[in-house]
This record gives C-alpha cells, structure tokens and sequence, in this order.
C-alpha cells in the first residue's frame, strides 16, 4: 500500500499528455513547448509500458495511442477546430472589401466600382490619393500626371486592388 504501480504511472503520463495536448489545440497557438511536452509523456508512457509491463501491455497502449491519435483527428475535422491549423484555398478579405473582380457585363470592378466611371478626387493625386466615386472612397492612383484636389476623375482601369484614374 502507498507504493506506485507502473500502470498507475501509464495513467499519470496519459492524463497530462491528455491535458497538454488540449492546452495545444484550444490554447496556445502553434507548435510549440507544450505539444513537445505532451509528445514526451506519450513517448515515456508508451516506453514504459513496453519495458517496464509485458508485450501485451506494450502493444495495448501501442495501439490505444494510435487509435487515439485517429479519433482526435475526426473530432477535430468535425468540430471545425482543424480549420485554425490548416491554410484554406483562399483567404477571405476580413475588411469587407472585395478585391476587384468581374461585373455581369465584363467590366473589372473594385469596391462595387467600374472602369469609366466618374467621380472626384477628395485629396491631391500625386500620383495616389483617395477618390469618391457613388459616395465610395477609395484609394486611387493618378494614371501620369498630378491632379489636384475636387477635379472629376474618370476610372480608366482596374488592377487587382489598384484603381488608375486621370482627369475629366
């Protein structure tokens, strides 16, 4: 009595690899001391019960750590907390801004805006500055040479997230 047995020390590694690997995932962001921490008890335990408990005991927790590991990747896939560790096809814009794309007609737009379309400048171009264009602001960049400020500028294209425009 009062004396550790080798699976009440299993059980210890299992439980704190348990609760850092938690701490990994919902916690601390990225790889870091912690997961490292949580590998090593995983590491210990399994060696231990290899060495220190029969070839039975040894395969079991063998197997209960893969089958483990298995089941965590599902319940993290399904929970939608996977999606912080892995790159989407995409990255949203996260302003609400959308970057420039084509309109039904084929126009490039920007922001809700169109190549052709008038408006004013609200500071100096010289070459960039901001623009009003349908009470939108947005960032423009004179197309050649410096305009001055409330002249009517037309947008005369559209490059990913840039707008040229050149005086009316």
């Amino acid at each position: 009595y009062g004396m550790l047995t080798i699976s009440d020390i299993l059980a210890t590694f299992g439980a704190f690899m348990a609760v850092l690997i938690a701490i990994e995932i919902f916690v601390v962001p990225g790889f870091g001391p912690v997961g490292i921490l949580a590998i090593a008890f995983l590491g210990i335990g399994t060696y231990l019960a290899w060495v220190k408990l029969s070839f039975l005991w040894g395969l079991g927790v063998t197997l209960a750590s893969i089958l483990s590991l298995f089941i965590s990747i599902v319940i993290l896939k399904k929970s939608g907390a996977a999606d912080r560790f892995v790159l989407g096809k995409s990255i949203a814009n996260k302003t609400g801004d959308d970057t420039s794309k084509r309109s039904k007609n084929g126009n490039l737009t920007h922001s809700g805006i169109r190549v052709g379309e008038t408006g004013l400048a609200l500071s100096d171009l010289r070459p960039s500055g901001i623009g009003e264009f349908e009470d939108k602001r947005v960032n423009v960049i004179a197309d050649g040479i410096y305009i001055k400020r409330n002249t009517s500028v037309k947008i005369v294209r559209i490059e990913g997230n840039r707008v040229f425009v050149e005086k009316v």
